[in-house]
């Protein structure tokens, strides 16, 4: 399990002594003095490493320290690792006790805890400030691996550009010791940022133990690959799942294998503790394309390995443990806030485009002061530019947070859903939100919300996802916004606009339809007037074959339509004799009617449209 804190509501609750927040665009917090996380409910877990990112001027230093609660009980503060501007990085040297202990870097618990907290701390020297981005802190218990699955092609068939290393080409005196400061080069190198292999080692290099020759301490070489404007985190990933993701992405990830003699064919190395190379694709056939820094030739370090044999030497043996390294942006994120604005410009009261609501995922493109520019990927959109795309427009930090390692499984299908957590507070969950089950028991669900904690809502109020949908349910949630208010890119509980009521009665149902009305017409399947069945689309635009749609309704069957109409200022049920005129059996596909419930009658052309089989 991965907890990452990069927004402002990521450390709300947490305790500032000496530092002040930044505008999202400029980081989190800056400032001499510690920022102290509040109690984190997690997955129990008995190994943690954690890391960072942050500006450190000359002079200032950085420090990570973490507890944990065993049985009810909360260790001491451990010292994870410290880094000093003048001088580079070192562990905090061996602490032991009753709980567990630390190892170089590594957290080792003898019994698995339940929650975390995190403490980082920064000192400066002269009048520029330390600056911190982001806290990590990768957890995970001992007997439990990532999930395995079959191998099945996607766009993770491929392979990144990254430029050949080999720490066997550098002097005596470091060949042997620098795999993770050799692949984190080659990473750095893939995003921009060419430095010399022994310039890296010798910052990486434990200033505690120098003739240890131990460079690769998990948290400083984030810590470095971030003041060289590369931001990333030690993770553990879920499995070959969680790389082939990252890959996809376009970002090549440094990994960590342990193996024995023969098995890890064609291997430079016969047999390894710990070594580290960097994956950079996988072939059509789901081997791992690798390029791995024991090679004694640089045109020997891109390697083939077989899929079966590396998921043992590194998900298995390792726990999926991984350097995630990138630009800041882009950035996946979720919304942590019932519902977001999401605006056409960058200020409160620019014009609104959509709303996004709970779970739902965006990727941040930039950022000026507090708000993000996103791309609502839940959302799809085709206009202007006539290519499908992302919905995208403007959010404030504030409703954002790190998203969890998995997607909800399951969708809020009330206008307002209330979760209540185990310290008694409640917390709202609007329709459509995506929430994860870990329970079901009766009529309760124990939902884990995206901050970890844990939480019972009510098992009616929440509909699984992956079954099928259901017409008559899609009706019913569209019916509970009835004389609710017409909303302008109303996508929330507080009111819709004509698309935002059919996207949120589909997303009720597992079902996401393009944001706005023209694209929701260009998804649907085209439809004859006999063929219309319950919460099927009826689309509207002026006349003309390349006029574009402005606007949608639910049919509700017999003559019933349901709407969002922007006149009547409320979403309501009407009929097709109300709004034009005659009855649904005298319109076809593609007729052009009159709307007689505008103030002024005018001609409209009408279309029948479905995305549903059953």
């Amino acid at each position: 399990m991965n907890l990452i804190h990069s927004t402002p509501l990521d450390i709300e609750g947490a305790r500032l002594a000496g530092l002040k927040p930044l505008p999202f665009s400029e980081g989190l917090v800056e400032g001499s003095g510690e920022l102290e996380s509040p109690e984190l409910s997690v997955p129990p877990f008995d190994e943690l490493v954690g890391s960072w990112n942050a500006e450190l001027p000359a002079g200032s230093t950085a420090e990570l320290r973490v507890q944990a609660r065993v049985e009810g009980r909360w260790t001491p503060w451990y010292s994870l690792a410290r880094w000093e501007a003048s001088t580079g990085g070192r562990n905090l040297g061996e602490q032991k006790d009753e709980f567990g202990k630390v190892d170089v870097d590594t957290l080792e618990l003898a019994k698995p805890a339940d929650a975390v907290r995190y403490r980082v701390e920064f000192t400066q020297a002269g009048r520029k400030r330390p600056r911190l981005h982001r806290i990590a802190l990768a957890m995970s218990l001992k007997g439990e691996t990532p999930p395995q699955r079959p191998f099945s092609p996607g766009p993770w068939v491929r392979e990144l550009s990254v430029r050949a290393r080999s720490q066997v080409l550098e002097s005596e005196q470091y060949r042997q010791d620098i795999c993770s400061p050799t692949s984190l080069g080659m990473v750095l190198e893939f995003w921009g940022r060419r430095l010399p292999t022994r310039k890296i080692a010798d910052a990486l290099l434990d200033r505690r133990d120098p003739e240890a020759k131990r460079y690769g301490n998990w948290p400083l070489n984030i810590a470095y690959a971030a003041m060289q404007g590369v931001h990333g985190h030690v993770a553990r990933l879920d499995g070959l799942a969680g790389l082939e993701r990252e890959v996809a992405a376009g970002r090549p990830v440094v990994v960590s294998v342990t193996f024995g003699e023969g098995e890890l064919s064609g291997a430079p190395l016969k047999k390894t503790k710990g070594h580290l190379f960097v994956v950079s694709g996988f072939t059509p056939e789901g081997d791992v394309i690798v390029r791995d820094p024991a090679s004694p030739t640089l045109d020997q370090v891109r390697r083939v390995y077989k899929r079966a044999e590396f998921e043992k030497a590194w998900a298995v043996r390792k726990r999926g443990v991984a350097y995630v390294l990138a630009p800041r942006f882009p950035q996946d994120l979720v919304v942590g806030v019932p519902a977001a604005d999401l605006r056409r410009k960058p200020k409160d009261d620019g014009e609104l485009a959509s709303q996004i609501v709970y779970g739902e995922r965006v990727r941040a493109l930039g950022a000026k002061g507090d708000w993000v520019e996103v791309e609502a990927l839940e959302q799809e959109a085709h206009q202007p530019v006539k290519e499908w795309h992302a919905y995208r427009g403007w959010t404030n930090a504030s409703a954002l947070r790190w998203p969890p390692d998995s997607e909800g499984d399951a969708v809020v299908r009330v206008k307002r859903a209330e979760a209540r957590t185990d310290g008694g507070q409640l917390v709202e969950l609007p329709l459509g939100a995506r929430v994860s089950v870990a329970a079901w028991a009766g009529e309760t669900a124990r939902v884990r919300l995206l901050d970890r904690r844990l939480a019972d809502a009510k098992a009616a109020e929440l509909r699984l996802l992956g079954l099928p949908a259901d017409r008559g349910r899609i009706l019913q949630t569209a019916r509970q916004f009835l004389g609710g208010p017409y909303v302008w890119g109303g996508r929330g509980p507080a009111g819709v606009d004509c698309s935002g009521l059919s996207s949120l009665s589909y997303r009720s149902e597992g079902v996401d339809l393009p944001r706005d009305a023209h694209e929701q017409f260009l998804r649907a399947q085209p439809l004859k007037r006999w063929a219309l069945k319950p919460a099927d689309l009826v689309f509207l635009s002026s006349p003309g074959k390349k006029a574009p749609i402005t606007h949608v309704m639910l049919y509700a069957g017999g003559d019933a339509i349901l709407e969002s109409r922007q006149s009547a200022g409320r979403t309501l049920e009407t009929s097709f004799r109300e709004r034009f005129g005659k009855p649904l059996s005298e319109i076809e596909w593609g007729d052009v009617v009159t709307d007689v419930s505008a103030r002024r009658p005018e001609k409209r052309t009408i279309y029948f449209g479905g995305y549903l089989t059953q």
